[in-house]
């Protein structure tokens, strides 16, 4: 309970301060969920239009004005080697709807597999490759034709991509019908 009187010695300097610093580099990743997406067997007595199963691109990145996915395809449609003949996408760029029993191929973005995650935008289809349903969709070409963006960062953001095809009584019958897509993404920093 008693105080005591102590002595003490402090320095006063100048240059008191730590100036810390730090860079967070720009980062963007884009994983897809596998390399092969097939149709089952194409058939006109089903009076359906084919559909793939679909595959996941996942984007993960801190660019703050958003980022963006692109698709081209190498053939304009699904070609055949052995037949010479290519059952050619819909005009790229604008949304179509395939009807069985004529001829079209497209690339479709369903709505119910898009998703953010988490983050601080927005992620959403091109309308044109916003797909409705079955069938429904946009040709892809040998030009990068814009499908997906976000409007901000992303940290685990799925954009699911389907393929349409329907064949009509003339398309030549071949094992070898494919595609090649090719998906390219970027960030906007």
């Amino acid at each position: 309970g008693a105080d005591a009187a102590a002595n003490v010695a402090f320095d006063i300097i100048s240059n008191d301060q730590v100036v810390i610093n730090a860079t967070v580099p720009p980062s963007y990743t884009l994983a897809l969920s596998g390399n092969t997406d097939n149709f089952s067997p194409l058939s006109l007595s089903t009076g359906l239009v084919g559909a793939t199963t679909g595959i996941t691109a996942t984007v993960n990145t801190n660019a703050q004005n958003g980022w963006y996915l692109w698709g081209l395809d190498a053939n304009t449609g699904l070609k055949s080697t052995t037949q010479l003949y290519t059952v050619a996408s819909k005009t790229p760029g604008a949304n179509a709807t395939l009807t069985a029993g004529t001829e079209g191929y497209v690339t479709a973005l369903p709505a119910a597999g898009i998703t953010q995650g988490s983050g601080a935008g927005t992620t959403s289809a091109i309308t044109a490759y916003a797909s409705s349903g079955s069938g429904n969709g946009s040709g892809l070409d040998t030009s990068e034709r814009q499908i997906a963006k976000s409007t901000g960062t992303s940290n685990g953001a799925i954009v699911t991509i389907k393929e349409y095809a329907a064949i009509s009584a003339l398309t030549p019958a071949a094992t070898d019908y494919s595609d090649t897509i090719t998906l390219v993404g970027a960030g906007s920093f």
